[in-house]
C-alpha cells in the first residue's frame, strides 16, 4: 500500500484544498445550493470517499499531522461566542427560552437512548455516552476533550466513537438540516417579524453591519 504521510503545513494545504473543492462543486450543483449544504462538508464527503476507495483497495493511504487540530478548534469554538451577546438573548424572549428547554430535553433523551442501546448490545454504557450528547451536541471539541475521559473510566475506544459519532452527526445534521429549513421556511413563509423585536430595518442593518478593517481584525485574533 502507498502511504502519503503531510506534515503540519501540507496538512493544512490538503485541508484548504479540499475547501475549495467543496466551493466549487456546491456552485456547479444546484441540489448542493439549493438545500444550504455547507462546502466543507461537501469538500469533506468526497474526500472521505476517496480514502475509503484507498482503504478498501488497499492501493493507497493518507496519514496526516495533527498538530494543528486541537489549536484550531479551540479557535472555532472561541469566534462561535463572537456572535453572542446579552442584549440580543434578551431580544430573543420566549423563542429562545422554548429553544432552550427543547434542546435540553433532547440532551437527556440522545444519553439515555445511547446508554440503553449499548446495554442492548452488551456494550459498556459509557459508549452510550460517546454517541449521545457529547458528539451529537457538543460536537468534535466535546468529543475530544470527554473522549479519553471515557476511556479511563474503562470505555475502549471512548474517544474513536465519540470523534465518529461527531463526523457522523455533522454531516448527517448538514444534509438533513438544510433541505427541512428551507421547505419549513417556503412552507410557512418565515421571515424576521421585526415589529416584535421591536426593531425597525434600519436598525437591524446598523447592528449587523460591523465592517471589516485592520484595527477590527486585529483585535479579534488578539482576543482569540
Amino acid at each position: 500500500m502507498l502511504t502519503l504521510n503531510f506534515n503540519m503545513a501540507e496538512t493544512l494545504a490538503v485541508a484548504i484544498v479540499v475547501l475549495l473543492l467543496g466551493r466549487e462543486v456546491k456552485k456547479r450543483v444546484a441540489f448542493l445550493e439549493r438545500f444550504f449544504i455547507p462546502a466543507p462538508v461537501v469538500g469533506g464527503v468526497i474526500f472521505s470517499i476517496l480514502l475509503l476507495i484507498g482503504h478498501n483497495t488497499g492501493a493507497f493511504s493518507f496519514n496526516f499531522d495533527g498538530v494543528l487540530k486541537d489549536f484550531l478548534m479551540l479557535i472555532f469554538f472561541t469566534t462561535i461566542g463572537f456572535t453572542a451577546s446579552g442584549k440580543l438573548l434578551k431580544k430573543g424572549g420566549v423563542g429562545v427560552a422554548i429553544f432552550l428547554i427543547t434542546a435540553t430535553v433532547l440532551v437527556i433523551i440522545q444519553d439515555i437512548v445511547g446508554v440503553s442501546l449499548a446495554k442492548v448490545f452488551g456494550l459498556n454504557p459509557l459508549l452510550g455516552l460517546a454517541v449521545g450528547s457529547i458528539p451529537l451536541t457538543g460536537g468534535h471539541g466535546t468529543s475530544g476533550a470527554f473522549g479519553p475521559v471515557l476511556e479511563e473510566f474503562g470505555a475502549t475506544g471512548g474517544l474513536s466513537v465519540s470523534i465518529a459519532a461527531a463526523t457522523y452527526g455533522l454531516i448527517a445534521g448538514c444534509l438533513i438540516g438544510g433541505p427541512i429549513a428551507k421547505r419549513l421556511k417556503e412552507k410557512y413563509n418565515l421571515k424576521p417579524n421585526l415589529e416584535e423585536a421591536g426593531m425597525s430595518i434600519e436598525e437591524l442593518e446598523d447592528e449587523t453591519a460591523k465592517p471589516v478593517s485592520e484595527s477590527t481584525l486585529f483585535d479579534a485574533v488578539v482576543v482569540i
